[in-house]
């Protein structure tokens, strides 16, 4: 009887464990966006080589890889912080492409505003402000000419790699080969 009671506490006590880390899992689960950029800018179609994107406020962070899905193109994608992302294309043809922004935790309820930087092949950079609030987005452009490097350089666009941590480990790793040292000069002496 014992034996069979604790069978079903211990299955009790398993799905609720697995209860809470599926809910859990379900608030935390990522979701994507797609753009289409077609190069067209003021009349005159560019092919882009680069892309930078920039989290400049929101409850959402940008999730690994922060863009991908680009098509067509041979599409490079860094992300050196939780606010930027940087693409970059090999092929120097491809003016129409869908890409996809990634995202951690739900749409619903979310608020961001994004800025985006297109590079193209003769040298001009344009961009376009994305905001979603609560499902909805808006698109309401930089500016639909080349910008200048004030706009391109704007002290919002966090460009700057997330700081590494070195981990606790590290140290202690340090001093246990510091201590060996020490001893071995000890047992020499």
């Amino acid at each position: 009887m014992g034996a069979i009671l604790t069978a079903k506490k211990m299955i009790v006590c398993s799905v609720a464990i697995l209860f809470v880390c599926f809910s859990a899992t379900a608030s935390f689960a990522s979701w994507s966006q797609g753009f289409s950029e077609n190069g067209l800018y003021n009349g005159t179609t560019y092919s882009i080589t680069k892309i930078e994107v920039f989290k400049l406020s929101g409850n959402r962070d940008l999730a690994d890889p922060g863009a991908g899905n680009f098509s067509p193109g041979s599409w490079t994608v860094q992300k050196p912080n939780t606010d930027y992302v940087l693409a970059t294309n090999t092929a120097t043809n491809t003016s129409n492409f869908n890409w996809l922004f990634y995202f951690t935790g739900n749409q619903n309820g979310s608020k961001l505003e994004l800025a985006y930087l297109a590079y193209t092949t003769t040298g001009s950079v344009f961009g376009s402000y994305l905001n979603l609030n609560k499902n909805t987005w808006t698109n309401p452009m930089i500016s639909n000419t080349a910008l200048t490097a004030s706009q391109i350089n704007d002290p919002r666009f966090n460009r700057t790699g997330a700081a590494v941590p070195i981990p606790p480990a590290v140290f202690l790793f340090g001093t246990g080969l510091l201590g060996l040292a020490g001893l071995r000069k000890k047992i020499k002496a």
